[in-house]
């Protein structure tokens, strides 16, 4: 792995989801142009880095860009602690901030000739959203079905993305699950409730050969890991990117 470099950015623009998740773009102020994996985390300084003294205070948060498209990178925040609280209340488009990066293993090295679910609860969906950027860039023929569970349709952040998936990719599956009712953009089809792991492991019994990549909750985690090793699949089977 790259040893992680010092980065100063600005603030370039601020995009609100709803009152407590916003993508904030940054543009480092060198090129990190496939200076990272996809699914890849970097360290955000919201204070003023001098490099004669320690790295001050800052918090991981997955790139939700790929290396394919590194002019700019994506940060989808949402407000949970007393340091993101301080990001929206702080942090406005112009100001400055550091980023120390790549950091991670959670790649997706093991998706090659191998189906692979992809499974999102809310912002867990960051890390997907470079690696399926990356898939469009570089045109790889892989068997991907995700599975993104979201509150609302208003938290589906990345519909363009979306669309551009199910237009290009060719073996791209897509299914969406809404706590709430809410009209669904485009022409996805949802279903109302949490992520159904009874659906992904039905799916999964049409493979011999699959791969797990899980990211969100703990909570939620944890509960697809003890069921996937209840249907014989092993450590090798599924990977995870846990977030608070």
């Amino acid at each position: 792995m790259p040893t992680p470099r010092k980065i100063k950015s600005q603030v370039v623009e601020i995009i609100n989801h709803d009152s407590n998740v916003r993508t904030y773009r940054l543009s480092p102020e060198i090129s990190l142009i496939n200076k990272f994996e996809p699914g890849q985390f970097l360290h955000l300084a919201i204070d003023n880095y001098d490099p004669s003294f320690n790295w001050p205070e800052s918090r991981v948060f997955s790139i939700a860009t790929s290396p394919t498209r590194a002019q700019e990178i994506d940060l989808i925040i949402s407000q949970k602690g007393n340091y993101t609280k301080r990001i929206f209340s702080e942090i406005k488009v112009g100001d400055t901030v550091w980023i120390k990066l790549p950091y991670g293993t959670f790649n997706f090295k093991e998706s090659f000739n191998r189906k692979t679910f992809l499974i999102a609860g809310g912002t867990g969906i960051t890390p997907f959203i470079s690696y399926l950027q990356f898939l469009l860039d570089n045109v790889y023929p892989i068997n991907i079905s995700l599975h993104y569970g979201v509150r609302s349709s208003e938290l589906i952040i990345i519909n363009d993305l979306l669309a551009e998936c199910l237009d290009k990719l060719r073996n791209f599956k897509l299914s969406i699950y809404l706590e709430k009712d809410s009209i669904i953009p485009y022409a996805y089809k949802s279903t109302k409730g949490i992520i159904s792991i009874d659906n992904i492991i039905k799916e999964a019994e049409e493979s011999s050969n699959n791969v797990f990549y899980l990211a969100g909750p703990p909570i939620m985690i944890q509960i697809f890991k003890n069921e996937l090793i209840k249907h014989g699949y092993n450590d090798d089977s599924f990977f995870y990117d846990k977030w608070e």
